[in-house]
């Protein structure tokens, strides 16, 4: 009697496991489908124009962000005429904020470096996640049943939980932990660019606090960019 019903749960357990895994491929396939990830897969480059508000310095600042593939990136504000940079070049990062103390470009790392490489990525963090030696599971519904929770787990062990609208199988939040306090990144207000679904506007909290908005005002694709502005910053 025992065995068998040893055997019974072992199976239950099995099929459990299989229908999970066939969710959790049926909401990234929805996903990957809806963000046009076919379409961004051809994109070689994303030039961005917004406004930034940063709370702790209750200022706004004009915005300008430029990724190219493989995972480039520059970002560049004017905060109360002094301009700050920060580039990464797909291996080094660095950053240039006179009004922060660094007055030359700096080399980055830690938890800095690990924001640079993520805004970098030009496609979906859940896309080709096996490929990157990643995983990511299925935890469930959020608490209003709105959304699809899939947490990944990163080759280095970092963690995140993406939240996949199920009405639009776009991500609608992010969150991680870094430097012990908890990240979560809002994403709404989504305009398609080139067929591509681009989120306009984007919140920042760090343990409950908003700590900065972010608004795209222009979005474009395949610009030529020199690959000289994603190396350490050059200031006159």
């Amino acid at each position: 009697m025992m065995r068998r019903l040893s055997i019974s749960l072992v199976l239950a357990i099995f099929a459990l496991s299989f229908l999970n895994a066939q969710d959790l491929d049926k909401i990234l396939n929805d996903h990957y489908k809806a963000s046009g990830q076919e379409k961004m897969s051809k994109i070689t480059s994303t030039s961005i124009k917004g406004k930034i508000n940063i709370a702790a310095m209750g200022m706004e600042s004009p915005l300008t962000l430029f990724q190219a593939r493989p995972n480039k990136l520059r970002i560049e504000l004017l905060v109360a005429g002094s301009k700050m940079i920060q580039t990464f070049d797909g291996t080094k990062g660095w950053m240039y904020a006179p009004m922060l103390g660094i007055t030359q470009a700096q080399e980055v790392g830690g938890d800095e470096l690990k924001a640079l490489v993520n805004q970098a990525q030009m496609d979906s963090p859940l896309w080709d996640y096996k490929a990157k030696g990643n995983n990511v599971e299925l935890l469930g519904s959020s608490e209003d049943g709105s959304s699809h929770m899939l947490k990944l787990t990163t080759a280095g062990g970092d963690e995140m939980t993406f939240y996949i609208k199920k009405e639009t199988s776009l991500i609608s939040i992010i969150k991680m932990t870094a430097s012990g306090a908890e990240i979560a990144t809002e994403m709404k207000d989504y305009k398609m660019v080139k067929g591509i679904p681009v989120a306009h506007y984007i919140s920042t909290k760090m343990g409950g606090t908003t700590a900065s908005t972010i608004t795209f005002e222009s979005v474009a694709y395949n610009e030529t960019l020199d690959p000289a502005i994603f190396e350490k910053p050059v200031v006159q």
